[in-house]
């Protein structure tokens, strides 16, 4: 069938030295290609070519299914590696609005606070996926709180290749779109808080999108960071809508 074509089998209908690729029908070598940015490959840009859409009846229709399977196909393979790229760890990247149970809200929120294993990090992948099949795979960024300070400590050497600075900039400035994990994990000193403030506070005034998840309440985030505590939840409570899940930890049901 047309629709199972896989990409693989595409390509072997290209005849690299003239670009054109073979009718499936007739078989000639009659059939447009172009490189589809998405996956960097040359793909025909279709099963026929138009004189057998002309003596075939069914011809468009059988073409258009193949269209939208194929394209289906290639968004499916691709969110993989735009995921990766983005820094999702591979036990989440298989995490989607449509799997989340029971069901997800119908606006995306800003904050998601809740026990351990409520889903906070999977609904936050959810819509990072969503940004990313939308935008691009430079439009999002996945980051745990503990790993951006990993991540700063680390450009304290001079072999880095990156400062402090920069990653401030990157996170709190030029990724589109955040999520930031687990916020009130990390181990707390004034440098910690300072700079949690600091970025917040940068995404807040820049009207960034961002999904922080936190086992902490608004009002425990508060007293949690202490002097900066109401400033940096007061932000966070700013951003938009805050969600709060319950329930027991679902790893243990498993």
């Amino acid at each position: 069938m047309t629709s199972d074509l896989t990409i693989m089998s595409l390509k072997s209908r290209i005849n690299k030295r003239g670009g054109k690729a073979r009718c499936i029908n007739c078989g000639e070598l009659t059939v447009d290609t172009a490189v589809y940015a998405i996956v960097n490959e040359l793909l025909p840009r279709g099963l026929f070519c138009e004189e057998c859409k002309r003596n075939r009846n069914d011809a468009e229709l059988l073409e258009a299914e193949w269209r939208g399977r194929l394209w289906e196909k290639i968004y499916r393979e691709n969110i993989l590696a735009l995921l990766s790229r983005a820094g999702v760890p591979p036990w989440y990247r298989g995490c989607t609005l449509e799997n989340f149970q029971p069901n997800p809200p119908d606006s995306r929120p800003s904050f998601i606070t809740g026990p351990t294993g409520t889903g906070k990090t999977h609904l936050a992948v959810g819509f990072l996926r969503v940004k990313l099949l939308d935008k691009g795979g430079d439009e999002g960024r996945f980051l745990r709180t503990v790993d951006l300070f990993q991540n700063i400590r680390r450009s304290f050497s001079e072999k880095s290749g990156i400062t402090e600075h920069a990653l401030l900039e990157l996170y709190g400035e030029k990724t589109p779109f955040l999520v930031l994990d687990d916020l009130g994990a990390e181990n707390l000193t004034g440098f910690v808080v300072q700079t949690l403030y600091d970025l917040i506070d940068n995404r807040y005034s820049w009207r960034l999108p961002t999904i922080i998840t936190s086992n902490l309440s608004l009002e425990q985030l508060a007293s949690h960071y202490g002097s900066h505590g109401d400033r940096l939840a007061s932000r966070i409570a700013g951003m938009g809508p805050t969600l709060a899940l319950k329930g027991k930890d679902r790893r243990w049901q498993k």
